[in-house]
């Protein structure tokens, strides 16, 4: 996919959820060496989350194109 010369807020978009999914998986990771249970629901859930708003938002981009 080539990126056009006016995508910089759709980049920065695409690396903010980047960032904060291997925020998350760092933290998983983190969690079960550590046998943190806790940690390691709460960082799953805030994955899973984050990756439903990203799914909900590229169907409905998906479905209005």
């Amino acid at each position: 996919m080539a990126v056009q010369m006016g995508d910089h807020n759709k980049i920065r978009y695409i690396n903010l959820m980047m960032g904060e999914i291997h925020a998350e998986t760092d933290i998983i990771y983190e969690s079960m060496m550590d046998e943190d249970d806790e940690g390691l629901i709460r960082a799953l859930h805030r994955l899973s989350s984050l990756l439903n708003q990203i799914k909900v938002n590229h169907v409905e981009e998906y479905r209005a194109s």
